[in-house]
């Protein structure tokens, strides 16, 4: 009975350790699985992180490129838009460069003509027979009219060539104060407009007239006209 009962208590402690063994081995196998289900989850929320990066440089990458798009856009349009819609330029029939243009016409013309001009202005005054030229003429408080072929006009100093009057005056030459004998005839030319058509008004008036105006008539000289003609038009005269 005692070897019995050892040989039972033997069984029994076989059976117990092949127990043990067993659950080792299954806690081992869910360990393992454990592990490799964290390695898997690892991986995958890494290839989530990975591919959301790439899904933002993507994003990133598109926007940058409408954005540099647009700009181009934006630039063209001004573009096109300055090219349909120029910026105005005033656009006068005198001005200082023409002024310019004909101070040097008139040093090659007078020495062909053996004979010596000087500029003047308002303000700026040349003695003519008397009278102080143009102001009496053409100044706010002129002392007498101006007739042109006979006929009392109107007329008014203009440096852009333009006004309300008929005859619209840019620039006055005279050779009063350089001709060395008054006898001999002295000249005053009014280089002008009458309406947007150039003309030269010349006088030798040289004593007082019934109607107290000064004459002039359209010059004679086909240098003289064809020049100012020339320079009027924005061209350079010879």
């Amino acid at each position: 009975m005692k070897k019995v009962f050892i040989r039972l208590s033997i069984c029994l402690g076989l059976l117990s350790l092949a127990g043990c063994s067993k659950n080792e081995t299954k806690t081992t196998e869910k360990s393992s699985n454990e592990k490799i289900k964290v390695s898997e989850t690892y991986s995958t929320e890494k290839q989530s992180v990975s591919d959301t990066s790439s899904t933002e440089e993507t994003i990133s990458s598109s926007n940058d490129s409408s954005g540099s798009e647009t700009i181009v856009s934006s630039s063209s349009e001004e573009i096109n838009e300055s090219v349909e819609n120029p910026v105005s330029v005033p656009n006068t029939i005198w001005d200082a460069r023409k002024t310019g243009e004909l101070q040097a016409f008139m040093k090659n013309w007078e020495s062909v003509m053996g004979q010596s001009y000087n500029e003047y202005r308002p303000n700026n005054n040349v003695n003519y027979y008397g009278m102080q030229l143009p102001d009496d003429v053409l100044g706010a408080s002129k002392r007498s009219p101006m007739a042109v072929n006979d006929t009392i006009v109107s007329a008014e100093w203009s440096d852009s060539g333009e006004s309300a009057s008929e005859y619209s005056i840019v620039s006055v030459y005279s050779d009063a104060q350089t001709t060395p004998n008054p006898s001999a005839g002295r000249h005053i030319y009014f280089f002008g407009f009458r309406g947007n058509q150039p003309v030269v008004l010349v006088s030798m008036q040289n004593q007082g007239m019934p109607d107290k105006a000064l004459h002039f008539n359209l010059t004679e000289n086909e240098a003289l006209n064809s020049g100012f003609q020339t320079i009027a038009a924005g061209n350079q005269a010879e």
